[in-house]
């Protein structure tokens, strides 16, 4: 989604989706930084992989079992192969920056949540050509998830490949203190691997707050909606993108996606 064709070419944000797949939440979220003033992509990683019918958290618990092996075995599709994962997402860096609505001049930015916030790493691993990224309440290393064997998917070998990473663009972790998928030992592995790779970045720890804290409890269990650190992560993202976007007026938005107010 894209502003008033009349405000000329402006940034583009990619997001990527959790591991339901895309769903009415990430559009939500394309709307919103179109009010900002920035062209909001929101990526399909998934594609016939889970159907777009079936994203949406179940209102009959008997499905749910079923749901979740049928999303994480999307997610194990690409987060098992590095390669691929990549590819994946530079094919949608390459078909965002299509839009004539796109200022092609400055380089994008990637957002996402939970499997999204991985995703963005995985931008910066691969070197894609973004200026900033932003990982809501995302899993730090790529192919850890447990819950994909919790869940009953069927766990493909995994597959590494290269690192070429990005060190022109900004890294922001926004982390729910006690988001049980992001150990202590988890962070000690991101610090050191960003600080050997010579990358820029920022880790927000928000006390008390749990997985899912930037996710509206509209879409069943996975949101856990923490008002205070939904507020505070995108008051960071909106900063980030002043930075990295420097010149380019940001529109002010009372309320973000999950409907949390934002002061101006």
């Amino acid at each position: 989604m894209a502003p008033s064709a009349a405000q000329g070419p402006r940034p583009l944000v990619l997001i990527f989706h959790n591991f339901q797949g895309l769903k009415f939440f990430e559009l939500d979220v394309a709307e919103y930084l179109a009010k900002l003033g920035y062209v909001g992509l929101a990526a399909d990683l998934y594609g016939d992989l889970v159907p777009s019918h079936q994203r949406l958290w179940p209102e009959n618990e008997q499905l749910v079992p079923a749901f979740r092996k049928r999303c994480f075995e999307g997610l194990v599709s690409l987060d098992h192969d590095h390669e691929k994962f990549r590819a994946l997402l530079k094919i949608w860096l390459e078909k965002g920056l299509e839009s004539p609505f796109v200022d092609k001049t400055v380089a994008p930015a990637a957002i996402g949540y939970c499997f999204g916030g991985m995703a963005v790493l995985e931008c910066i691993r691969g070197g894609l050509d973004v200026g900033g990224v932003v990982s809501f309440h995302g899993l730090l290393q790529t192919g850890e998830d447990p819950n994909a064997a919790k869940y009953g998917a069927t766990i493909p070998p995994l597959k590494l490949c290269e690192n070429h990473y990005n060190k022109k663009a900004v890294v922001l972790i926004e982390n729910g203190a006690t988001d049980y998928l992001v150990t202590n030992e988890s962070k000690e592995r991101f610090y050191a691997e960003m600080n050997e790779a010579g990358v820029d970045w920022n880790f927000h720890d928000h006390s008390g707050t749990p997985h899912g804290f930037a996710l509206p409890p509209t879409l069943g269990s996975p949101g856990h909606l923490h008002l205070s650190s939904d507020r505070r992560s995108t008051m960071n993202m909106l900063s980030l993108f002043k930075e990295i976007f420097p010149g380019v007026p940001q529109n002010y938005v009372a309320r973000n996606a999950a409907g949390t107010a934002i002061p101006v």
